[in-house]
């Protein structure tokens, strides 16, 4: 609001006016001043949305928001999360309602439908999720009479973007110019003794390895899920042991991929990855080489710091930072350590460089462990990000196209 001059008034129920969190009594105390208080931006985190409803309901207070606006509409997008349910129960009320993310269907189709109903309440796609798979998909792979995969009917697609098409859009600004954006895999090979055990996992879910105080263990995967996670934490070097997330060492092959791309960029780079013990093994590995690496810990300071240019090696973990962070400033390189299997976490951290304002072509790199997860996994991301820009496409419109 400061930055482009907003003159409104706003009310935060997030934190106070030094930027503190609120304490639940004044958290309370703010929202029984809401239907007195001159009209505001008011601004919730979409995990406190329920609290604000439920305190509605419980005291019988009519919803004082005609206007609601969603920011990373997308994390909206289950049906049967509460947050999904708290906002679905209040659009009624809802005057104008406007959701805004840069991506709509992470995982597919499938995920439209909630993120559609908050909009219309199921005029377009169905009232419910039933409705809404019955008519554009059909059962792709059933386990025990259970659909765990869902395909798209022959032209199913067009026709759902062709419902949408009069309350959704995609706006593409042809002023704004961004520089050029690479994306770089960086093959990395195990030995033929690091590629057996990983088979050996593979076939058999379970594979003996040695544990941190050198004893010989057992590492089970008893199912499919826990399985992928494994292959995924060996793909990039560890292998947890037990609960407790101890972990034995497989291979360093990623962490020296690593070093090199650090010493051949001349600029401050950001490091993501996913398991606690890539991050434990590359600030050991990296610093053993005189290397700084400082943890992103989603403090202000820190933020600015990065944009200052004061941060040589970040690391960090999508899931904690890969929203709403301006960290365009600071640096345009990212390593992905650990491919990642969200399409919206990869798209997200990724936009925290390449936004409006980076002077610099941005660099985008992959370490691939080759004939391991990693492969598919990458893969898994390409296929999702054609179906989101074909929605987002079939959508778009330029500035010029709207009155």
């Amino acid at each position: 609001m400061e930055k482009w001059r907003i003159n409104a008034n706003v009310v935060s129920l997030i934190v106070n006016s030094k930027g503190k969190q609120l304490s639940r009594q004044q958290r309370l105390a703010l929202y029984e001043d809401i239907s007195t208080h001159p009209p505001a931006f008011y601004f919730i985190g979409r995990e406190m949305i329920c609290d604000l409803v439920d305190w509605h309901i419980k005291n019988k207070r009519p919803w004082p928001f005609p206007t609601m606006i969603i920011d990373e509409l997308q994390s909206f997008k289950s049906h049967a999360t509460r947050r999904f349910k708290a906002v679905k129960s209040i659009m009624p009320f809802v005057q104008r309602f406007i959701g805004l993310t840069g991506t709509p269907i992470p995982n597919g189709l499938m995920d439209l439908w909630a993120e559609i109903y908050l909009m219309d309440q199921g005029k377009r796609l169905g009232k419910n999720i039933t409705a809404y798979r019955s008519s554009f998909f059909y059962p792709k792979r059933v386990i025990n009479n259970i659909t765990v995969e869902w395909g798209i009917k022959s032209g199913a697609d067009t026709d759902i973007y062709n419902r949408i098409s009069d309350i959704v859009i995609s706006i593409k600004n042809p002023s704004i110019k961004l520089p050029a954006i690479t994306y770089n895999d960086i093959k990395c090979h195990m030995t033929p003794d690091e590629t057996q055990a990983y088979k050996m996992l593979l076939k058999t879910n379970v594979l003996d390895v040695l544990a941190e105080d050198g004893k010989q263990v057992a590492v089970e995967a008893s199912n499919a899920a826990v399985l992928s996670a494994k292959l995924r934490q060996m793909a990039s070097g560890t292998l947890y042991t037990d609960e407790q997330h101890n972990y034995a060492v497989i291979h360093k092959h990623k962490l020296e991929q690593l070093y090199h791309i650090i010493t051949n960029t001349n600029s401050p780079i950001l490091i993501a990855y996913h398991f606690k013990s890539d991050e434990i093994e590359i600030k050991k590995y990296l610093e053993s080489q005189n290397i700084t690496v400082t943890k992103f810990d989603g403090s202000p300071e820190m933020i600015h710091a990065w944009n200052r240019g004061e941060i040589p090696v970040l690391l960090l973990q999508p899931q904690s930072c890969g929203h709403g962070l301006n960290l365009q400033e600071g640096g345009h390189t990212i390593v992905w350590y650990t491919v990642p299997v969200s399409l919206e976490l990869y798209i997200q951290l990724n936009g925290r460089l390449y936004r409006q304002g980076q002077k610099y072509p941005v660099m985008i790199h992959h370490l691939i462990t080759q004939n391991t997860i990693d492969t598919r996994l990458l893969k898994n991301l390409e296929n999702k990000d054609r179906s989101e820009k074909a929605l987002i496409d079939a959508v778009a419109a330029s500035l010029s196209d709207i009155d």
